[in-house]
């Protein structure tokens, strides 16, 4: 719709200006002088109603006032060709009169309504029949059939217009439909990893506490116990996992509270403050607790140490333990610790998580981040 405005006043103009400039050559004397004031005021008039098509809105209607006033003054233009035209001039559609009322009505299809439009192109047809009679009477060739075909001028202007907005519209609900898709997948998308994230969290808390309690892993009258239920349950808790996080936390704060809360002993250096964006540090803080989980209770060690370094691939994070380890592609399929608590976790953060063991030879879980 903006478009179809730009090229309304940039074809006006340049027939205005062009046409009527170069029509005053064809003239001389009195005609000359009462045509130059003429074409001068018609190029102002246009050039002042461009500017108001231009700084319209793509859905705007041009108001009644500026259109009955431009209407007024090309009907007066077109009904004065006695002094606007030479005498011998044939009115064959090839004099700029023609040129100027049929840009006039071609581009007033594309700004107006059909019943305006139709109108319009009455009025202006009707302004140069008149003008024509009254400047060269019924004299020369194939008069009235330029002015009958500026009608259809109209017709297939208003028909071409239809078409292209038909279409823009039509594009419009594509691409509206093709949003709501994609929308639609995102949340799917989304869901589904909120699915995922909350039963792996189920896994590693209430789940994995559970088991080592029936496994006799934990004593079921131990201190430890009591403040690790807790603690599953806070992380559970459904208004507590609606509490947006901070978008940026400190890993080492929440890692090292990680290594104390557990049943494993755990060796580190000090650690420094490590400002990490939340995603990847809850996952990392996430996957660092199911990896002291698992050792806990299959590497048969009471202790494991971990590591933060930075190296070319980004933020790294090591666990390891000198436990009995495990044969990582003997793990059967049902079997998701790793798969959905460590790798896949994440996978969803942006990051790598890997575990590499041989039997006898203990357990590394490398957990990276490309963000630092």
């Amino acid at each position: 719709m903006r478009t179809s405005l730009r090229w309304a006043a940039a074809s006006r103009m340049v027939v205005a200006v062009g046409c009527g400039c170069f029509g005053l050559f064809l003239l001389s004397g009195s005609r000359l002088a009462v045509a130059s004031v003429v074409t001068a005021g018609l190029i102002a008039w246009t050039l002042v109603f461009c500017i108001r098509m231009l700084r319209m809105q793509g859905g705007d209607r041009v108001g009644a006032r500026w259109l009955t006033a431009d209407l007024a003054i090309t009907c007066g233009v077109l009904a004065g060709q006695y002094w606007l035209i030479p005498p011998d001039s044939v009115p064959d559609g090839t004099g700029w009169m023609n040129a100027l009322v049929a840009m006039t009505i071609v581009t007033y299809q594309w700004h107006t309504s059909p019943r305006v439009g139709a109108l319009a192109a009455v009025l202006l047809v009707a302004a140069y029949w008149v003008g024509i009679q009254t400047a060269i009477g019924d004299n020369g060739g194939s008069w009235p059939a330029p002015a009958i075909w500026l009608l259809a001028d109209a017709l297939l202007s208003r028909g071409l217009f239809v078409m292209v907005r038909r279409g823009g519209r039509r594009a419009d609900e594509y691409l509206a439909a093709g949003d709501r898709k994609r929308a639609a997948a995102e949340f799917s998308r989304a869901r589904r990893a909120d699915e995922r994230e909350h039963l792996a969290t189920l896994h590693d808390t209430a789940a994995a506490t559970l088991l080592m309690v029936g496994l006799g892993t934990v004593p079921g009258r131990s201190d430890w116990l009591q403040q690790q239920a807790r603690r599953d349950l806070a992380l559970l808790d459904p208004e507590v996992r609606a509490v947006r996080p901070e978008p940026v936390l400190d890993l080492a704060t929440m890692l090292a509270e990680t290594t104390a809360a557990g049943q494993v002993t755990v060796h580190h250096p000090p650690l420094g403050e490590l400002m990490v964006p939340s995603l990847p540090a809850l996952a990392i803080r996430d996957s660092v607790r199911e990896a002291l989980t698992n050792v806990a209770r299959h590497a048969g060690v009471p202790e494991a140490t971990l590591s933060i370094s930075r190296e070319a691939s980004g933020l790294v994070v090591e666990i390891r333990d000198q436990g009995v380890g495990f044969a990582p592609d003997r793990i059967p399929l049902t079997r998701r610790g790793i798969s959905e608590s460590i790798t896949a976790r994440m996978t969803r953060a942006g990051g790598v998580g890997t575990v590499s063991s041989v039997p006898g030879s203990g357990t590394v879980v490398r957990l990276e981040w490309a963000g630092v």
